[in-house]
């Protein structure tokens, strides 16, 4: 048991020397407490508490300056030399000239030099209430965006953007290393079909969908449309990838060729863009898109260690 602190706390009875018993009572009441005598010593106590708090407050200070730089230390010692490097040579690259040697750097780093697109594009002005569109289009091997992506994005925010894409970019180049590309085109292909289906505002391919279904002639409808649709795919990839078709083919069995049957596979699943071309959980889920927004939060962060 603790001893007991407060108003009204007791301690035994005891005896004096001519055997008169006592019993004291003290309390933690300020009218009990010994009292300052003068004004000087009062003015004095406060004064030194204030000192003491500035002390306190300046230690703090300094004390958090020395923890934030250790730990901005430890954090730049994660981040790989020849990405300092490339940090260092952004520093002062603003607007399109950032982007574009930011683009090229991360292109050399990757090893995607004339096996992804050469520059990023420009696509149009934003449309909606999206501030940016666009992305990796692995049929024609491009990387375009709207305005807003040149901008109205922070240049930590395009660094990882550029960097989700190449990583698709990268995927697309398994994929055909691994001799796949038929099998990518029919995945595209099925993607494709299966969006516009699901999209009421494409009229024209609505209306001939209705009319086959009142034919009873849907099955057949869909393949062909899904034939046509591969078949186009299919002629721009072998244009757009001609670096990657001449490289030396992944063997079966390799990492490289086990990624393309999981890239084949996810394609073919994919989910286009929610309401407003807002990616939704089912789309970033997507394998492609884990990996791919994986490494873009990751160049973001070691962006921000070292520029931050």
């Amino acid at each position: 048991m603790g001893i007991q602190v407060g108003n009204n706390s007791q301690i035994p009875i005891y005896t004096n020397g001519n055997n008169i018993k006592f019993k004291q009572n003290f309390t933690t009441s300020p009218a009990n407490q010994p009292q300052e005598d003068t004004f000087e010593k009062k003015g004095l106590s406060r004064k030194k508490k204030t000192i003491f708090a500035a002390g306190i407050a300046t230690a703090a200070i300094v004390i958090g300056l020395l923890v934030n730089k250790h730990i901005k230390t430890q954090q730049l010692k994660k981040v790989p030399e020849e990405f300092r490097t490339i940090f260092k040579e952004l520093r002062n690259e603003t607007g399109d000239n950032f982007v574009n040697k930011a683009y090229d750097k991360l292109k050399k780093y990757m090893k995607l030099e004339g096996i992804a697109p050469e520059k990023i594009g420009r696509s149009g002005a934003d449309q909606g209430f999206c501030a940016v569109q666009g992305g990796f289009d692995p049929a024609a091997n491009t990387i375009k965006y709207t305005d807003g992506f040149f901008t109205k994005l922070d240049r930590a925010t395009q660094f990882e953007m550029l960097a989700h894409e190449l990583k698709h970019s990268e995927q697309t180049s398994k994929i055909i290393r691994s001799g796949k590309l038929d099998e990518y085109a029919q995945a595209w292909a099925e993607f494709n079909v299966n969006n516009t289906k699901n999209n009421p505002l494409n009229i024209a391919f609505h209306m001939a969908y209705t009319q086959a279904k009142e034919n009873g002639t849907e099955k057949e409808f869909l393949e062909q449309v899904t034939k046509n649709t591969k078949k186009q795919i299919f002629e721009n990839m072998k244009k757009s990838h001609q670096v990657s078709l001449a490289m030396p083919q992944f063997k079966p069995g390799s990492q490289e060729y086990q990624d393309a049957e999981k890239y084949i596979e996810a394609s073919r699943n994919y989910e286009g863009l929610g309401f407003m071309a807002i990616p939704n959980e089912n789309y970033r889920n997507n394998p492609l898109e884990i990996e791919a927004y994986g490494f873009g939060a990751k160049m973001k962060k070691f962006f921000n260690i070292v520029m931050g």
